[in-house]
């Protein structure tokens, strides 16, 4: 019985398939409202016969990942191997004793933060300054969104090791070569294309590309869902005193305790602690560059930010202080 049990563990090692053992034990059910790929190896991606969920679909839970799962496994009935690892951000569960993730509007608290995902909002004067012959920097003025509102970079799934989640080989040689008009274009609705181009002033240089190729390819749900989510947040980000705070000091230094403060006024006491602060060096001048920020999990379209940061692990905070830069080359 030890034997077959070895030889059944170091197939399923070279199958890629996770043993039903290694995980944390938990029985219920998963309703899926995305359609995001079912694979057998949550590292590796690897997905016997392209298996994705159907939106709507019930699917029984057999355990997950850790205690504080990121993937539930589950049966997906008539595919080999029927067992499969999902992202839970792909549906929502509600678990034999007790339910979890089944409203992605108010998404449950870890007692201990776990930052699941980073959000990565960038001060866009402050980028120009390094790189003025971008194409979003030759095209910006002091009256553009960017001028005055933070611009997203973009939305990373950690730990920072999850990225070119089943991507070709050719389409990463060519994002890490920075070619990212070799990479295939970012398919998504008329509505998510415009509120995208307006957050994001990388897309005049097709960054949405290298971010879905590197990042969004690991978010477990396909590009429609994986941007909206990181419009909706950068959304809530930019009408709250965060965006105020930076809006009112252009060209004025303002510091680490500001920003935290103003973060713990816009989404919760604590929220400041999950912010990092990056700082560049312009000749003599330290500018504000971009902040990264701490998720918990589901982040979705329909997830509440505050929800979302105060469910995410502290962090150190980075640069103490920087300007706010303006616009134009200084």
């Amino acid at each position: 019985m030890k034997i077959l049990a070895a030889a059944i563990f170091v197939l399923g090692l070279l199958l890629g398939i996770s043993p039903a053992w290694a995980e944390a034990k938990m029985t219920g059910s998963f309703v899926a409202s995305a359609v995001c790929p079912a694979v057998v190896s949550i590292h590796k991606g690897t997905n016997p016969g392209g298996v994705t969920l159907v939106t709507g679909t019930s699917y029984a839970i057999t355990g997950g990942n850790t205690d504080n799962p990121t993937y539930y496994w589950i049966v997906v009935p008539g595919v080999t191997p029927d067992h499969r690892w999902v992202p839970i951000t792909c549906g929502s569960a509600t678990l034999d004793g007790g339910t979890a993730t089944t409203d992605t509007t108010n998404p449950p608290t870890p007692a201990t933060g776990v930052t699941r995902f980073l959000l990565v909002p960038s001060w866009e004067p402050a980028f120009c300054e390094g790189l003025p012959n971008k194409t979003e920097c030759q095209s910006q003025t002091a009256t553009s969104f960017e001028a005055t509102h933070l611009a997203l970079h973009g939305l990373w799934p950690q730990p920072r090791k999850n990225v070119y989640c089943n991507v070709a080989a050719a389409d990463q040689a060519n994002d890490v070569a920075h070619s990212w008009n070799s990479l295939p274009a970012v398919t998504l609705s008329a509505g998510t294309r415009a509120d995208l181009d307006k957050v994001m002033p990388g897309t005049q240089s097709v960054l949405e590309r290298h971010e879905w190729i590197k990042h969004g390819t690991c978010y477990g749900a396909d590009q429609e869902h994986y941007f909206a989510a990181a419009v909706s947040a950068m959304s809530a980000l930019n009408t709250s005193a965060v965006q105020a705070l930076f809006a009112a000091n252009i060209g004025k230094t303002i510091n680490l305790a500001q920003i935290r403060a103003a973060f713990d006024t816009a989404f919760g006491t604590g929220a400041g602690e999950r912010v990092r602060v990056a700082c560049d060096n312009d000749g003599s001048r330290r500018l504000i560059g971009e902040m990264t920020i701490g998720l918990g999990a589901p982040v979705t379209a329909t997830s509440k930010l505050s929800d979302l940061i105060l469910a995410g692990g502290p962090t150190d905070g980075g640069c103490t202080s920087g300007i706010v830069d303006a616009t134009g080359l200084q």
